[in-house]
């Protein structure tokens, strides 16, 4: 096939590539005359988005980031530096390295934080509803949006962010073909891009609302809507002719491959008018293409269409070559549109066997197996990136909450703390007061026994007074003791049990699916429930339990003795225990059996009713 190419194709090829973009050319001539800084940031910034939407990535970034140095001069905190980073995500997501692009995401977040005015925070969160929506969280991507809408207190002043937002709000709808939401947004964008000023948003705007009018065509097959797609789609092929250099020539050379495949589609390609109509669209495709890298696809959709009038006409040979030139420029492009150069070679496998060259055929269906694997295999890990990507920011975000409510429980225990100090030093005053209340009562009263001639027997009274407080004192701090005692001990057969359980949650994260684990969460939920029972009735209600039962045992009994001893003293089912020790029940019957030997119970007494007697 290599020596079909003619020398023709080979000079057209090396023109496209040779031949410099008067847009960005015009943009650098900008960037070196500007003095000042924020004109500079802008048109770097309008520099990298090129570069992006031409897929030459390495120049992408690094303008974004001679944006984001320039920016930084003003200041480490102001707007632009939000707007830099709010490139650079769109760059790195466009490249599928979500990483990267979450940081910077996170970064346009740290120094929106830091700025009075919400607007910061707008284009922080349009730059994360575009991360989100490349990954598939399209939910997620309309709420942020929407969230961004919210944070622009005038609108009118931000009209080129709000067209971004309302543009990405019509292409979600539109994949989820809700052709009169996306209508309403693609509206909204064409309103505020006509504020803005910027003619290749309100280009773009038209060309949406070309597309939501489509939907409503292929609904109801009228001829006057298929006239107002023609007529959005000329209003924006104006704005180039009108306003020279602020269009982006891939932006055109787009709308007039789009409006040549309506007349291919919709109109009548009998009629000669209507076929010298597509061509003249086509050509000026083409001619506006010419001076643009990585414009690749929109080439071959052209000489596609080329060829589709060609083989309409029977022109065979024309239709060969029209499609010889696209499928070259594909192929040679490092990473081609699969989809377009499929497309291509079977319009390449219909004109060979129109020519009976069946052999030729068959090398171009072996190309579309080859090429249909490739963009199998490229969907299959673009997929998987999005997926995992996915999953890692769902992880994140989990591990951030749960820091966030770490913090939040800390500054809770602190501020009690706080309050349980300020309780003590009151406390503390008020006993100071009462003492030295007490103090001048006691000078009083002796003085009165004094004068009563009574001061030993006094004496002896407050000795022994003095004895016996020391003594109830001595008593209750024993009883205390105790109950922390049993307290620590209830609190040991909670910790074993969740011990137990995080063992198992390990375990089936490993071997289970979600569904088990979730089962395993409500049980445990359940759980939870009956030992805080068990617990209060240990400790409110039999302080002694854990002791007693300890003095009357003939052997000495195991922590797991003491927890099955307290669930049988509860009344508890042998089903019960089984599932909160998660055990079987067999093993709670051989329990008891081993608690009636170690109590030196025969076979006739009921442990239950020994337990209750003993308390």
């Amino acid at each position: 096939m290599g020596k079909g190419i003619s020398l023709a194709v080979a000079i057209l090829f090396s023109v496209i590539v040779q031949a410099q973009n008067t847009y960005i050319d015009s943009l650098r001539k900008v960037l070196r005359q500007a003095t000042d800084i924020k004109e500079q940031i802008l048109v770097q910034q309008q520099m990298a988005d090129w570069y992006r939407s031409s897929e030459q990535y390495t120049e992408a970034v690094t303008v974004a980031k001679q944006s984001l140095e320039t920016a930084l001069k003003i200041s480490s905190n102001n707007l632009e530096v939000v707007k830099a980073y709010w490139i650079l995500s769109n760059i790195y997501t466009n490249m599928e390295d979500f990483e990267v692009a979450r940081t910077y995401v996170d970064r346009a977040y740290f120094v929106a934080e830091t700025q009075s005015d919400s607007l910061s925070f707008a284009y922080a969160l349009y730059a994360e509803a575009m991360l989100q929506n490349t990954i598939f969280n399209t939910d997620i991507s309309v709420k942020l949006l929407h969230q961004a809408l919210a944070k622009i207190e005038h609108p009118e002043q931000e009209a080129a962010l709000v067209t971004r937002i309302y543009y990405l709000l019509y292409g979600v709808y539109v994949d989820w073909n809700e052709a009169d939401k996306a209508m309403a947004y693609a509206d909204k964008a064409i309103a505020y891009a006509k504020l803005s000023g910027n003619k290749n948003l309100l280009a773009n705007a038209y060309s949406a609302r070309a597309v939501c009018y489509t939907y409503r065509y292929e609904e109801r097959k009228e001829q006057g809507i298929l006239d107002t797609i023609m007529n959005v789609l000329d209003e924006a092929i104006v704005l180039y002719q009108r306003y020279p250099g602020q269009v982006l020539q891939n932006t055109y050379s787009l709308l007039r491959v789009n409006k040549a495949s309506y007349y291919l589609k919709y109109y009548n390609i009998e009629r000669a008018g209507i076929r010298q109509q597509i061509r003249s669209e086509v050509t000026e495709a083409l001619q506006a293409s010419k001076n643009i890298e990585g414009n690749e696809s929109v080439l071959a959709s052209g000489y596609g269409i080329l060829s589709e009038l060609d083989i309409h006409e029977n022109n065979l040979q024309g239709a060969e070559s029209n499609l010889l030139l696209a499928y070259t420029m594909m192929v040679q492009k490092k990473k081609p549109y699969y989809y377009t150069l499929i497309n291509v070679l079977n319009s390449l496998v219909k004109v060979s066997i129109n020519k009976r060259n069946y052999q030729q055929a068959l090398h171009y269906q072996q190309e579309i197996a080859h090429y249909s694997n490739l963009l199998f295999n490229e969907e299959s890990a673009s997929n998987t990136k999005r997926l995992e990507a996915q999953f890692d920011f769902k992880k994140k975000e989990q591990e951030i909450q749960r820091l966030t409510d770490q913090a939040e429980s800390h500054r809770r225990h602190k501020a009690l703390l706080i309050g349980l100090i300020g309780i003590g030093l009151l406390g503390a005053f008020f006993m100071f007061r009462s003492y030295h209340f007490n103090l001048r009562y006691s000078l009083a009263r002796e003085k009165q026994l004094a004068s009563e001639n009574n001061e030993t027997a006094l004496q002896v009274k407050y000795e022994k007074e003095e004895k016996a407080r020391l003594k109830a004192e001595q008593e209750l701090l024993a009883l205390q003791q105790q109950k922390l005692q049993d307290e620590i001990m209830a609190s040991q057969l909670q910790l074993q049990h969740k011990s137990n359980v995080l063992h198992q949650l390990k375990e089936k994260f490993i071997k289970e699916e979600p569904a088990n684990i979730r089962q395993l969460f409500r049980e445990e939920s359940v759980m939870d429930n009956d030992f805080e029972k068990v617990k209060f009735h240990i400790q409110e209600l039999h302080p002694n339990f854990f002791r007693n039962i300890g003095e009357h045992a003939k052997q000495k009994l195991t922590a797991m003795d003491q927890k099955y001893c307290a669930y049988l003293y509860l009344g508890m089912e042998t089903k019960q225990i089984a599932q909160l020790l998660h055990v079987e029940p067999k093993s709670v019957r051989m329990a008891r059996y081993r608690l009636k030997q170690k109590f030196d119970l025969d076979a006739e007494t009921d442990l239950l009713s020994y337990l209750k007697k003993m308390v």
